[in-house]
Order: C-alpha cells, then sequence, then structure tokens
C-alpha cells in the first residue's frame, strides 16, 4: 500500500501546469495580477531569448536577466552600443537619423526599405488631417532626407561615400543583425557616418 500510495502522489503531482518560476506573487502564493506584474511577466521570455541568443553573461552586481532588460539589447544600433564598438554619442546620432528617416518613408508614402527594419518611429497622419499641411511636412521630410544622404556621400570619395550611406542605412534603418560582427573597413565606414551624422546634429 505505501508504494502504490507513493506512485499516486507522484502520479498527482505531475498533473496540471508546472508552478512559473520567477513570477510576482501576492502573499498568499498567488500569481499577481498586478499592471507592472503582467508586464514583467510578458517581458520575461524576451529578456532569457536576448541572454541565449546574444550571450549576455552576467556581472558581480547584475545578473545576466537584469542586463538583458536594458532596451538597448533590442535593436542592432543599441547592441553595438553595448559591445562597445560605437560610443553614446555616434549611437544618439544614429537613433535621430533612423527617426528622420522613418519620419520620410512615413510621411512620403515611399515603401519602407525592408520588411524586417524596426520601423517604431513611423509617423501616422489622421484621416482628418488636412492634405496641403501633410504635403507640405512630407516636402520637409523629403528635404531632410536628402541633406543627410548628402552628408553621408560626402563622407570620403563617391565610393566610400556609397559605402558609408548604405552601412549606416542597414545599421541604423534596416536593423540588419548579422551586421553585428562588422568587419574592419564596415565598421570605419559606419563610424565615420555616424560621427558626421553627430557633427551635424549638434549644429541643428
Amino acid at each position: 500500500m505505501g508504494k502504490a500510495r507513493t506512485q499516486a502522489q507522484k502520479l498527482r503531482a505531475k498533473r496540471g501546469r508546472p508552478l512559473k518560476p520567477n513570477v510576482p506573487r501576492t502573499a498568499s502564493g498567488q500569481i499577481s495580477r498586478s499592471k507592472e506584474a503582467n508586464i514583467e511577466m510578458n517581458m520575461q521570455p524576451a529578456i532569457d531569448r536576448r541572454v541565449r541568443h546574444y550571450g549576455i553573461h552576467g556581472t558581480k552586481n547584475e545578473t545576466a536577466q537584469q542586463l538583458a532588460g536594458d532596451p538597448h539589447w533590442g535593436y542592432l544600433l543599441g547592441r553595438l552600443l553595448k559591445d562597445g564598438v560605437i560610443n553614446k554619442a555616434q549611437h544618439d546620432a544614429g537613433n535621430r537619423y533612423s527617426e528622420d528617416m522613418s519620419s520620410y518613408y512615413g510621411l512620403t508614402g515611399v515603401a519602407f526599405p525592408s520588411a524586417k527594419a524596426q520601423n517604431m518611429f513611423a509617423v501616422r497622419g489622421s484621416s482628418g488631417e488636412d492634405d496641403e499641411a501633410r504635403g507640405d511636412r512630407a516636402a520637409k521630410a523629403r528635404a531632410k532626407m536628402t541633406k543627410l544622404r548628402d552628408l553621408l556621400l560626402s563622407c570620403g570619395d563617391i565610393n566610400t561615400g556609397r559605402k558609408v550611406l548604405h552601412t549606416v542605412n542597414a545599421v541604423c534603418v534596416e536593423d540588419m543583425d548579422h551586421l553585428r560582427t562588422l568587419n574592419s573597413p564596415m565598421k570605419a565606414w559606419l563610424v565615420s557616418g555616424l560621427n558626421s551624422l553627430s557633427r551635424h546634429y549638434e549644429g541643428t
């Protein structure tokens, strides 16, 4: 009988869903249903995936999960900052460039260059927006895009400038994750373009 009861207990223990680890709970042991707790629970799978996919290692003061909660890990330009490939000024310039290009695509109706690209800053007008006002904004966005493109093309000779423009767009706009391991020439083109953008934005 004792053996039978032990097996029955084992079967009962296997039934149902296993307990969720590392989730906020109330004093009674139930899973917390607060808004903050739900956000934390929904973020946990993404954070765990970042730890595995990007090889994030904990430190003496922070666990790998705590480090992976940093939003910079969510996009290529941020990961290059965390890797030490670019500095904060270059990262901020790349983010502003991404915003300006996304505004251009969103306002003019030009297709975004990649289905994968993280179009986080796209501008969407309401259905009642005045066509003339939207046209003015689109014209300004187009002029800004042209100026930024010419700025990047001017980084070195014409061939180098094209490579700088292509690399900056691939990293900042198209978010091509495989470029996290930049070779030396591409890193130089990216840094050159971001430095040029940083100087431009400082003067505006």
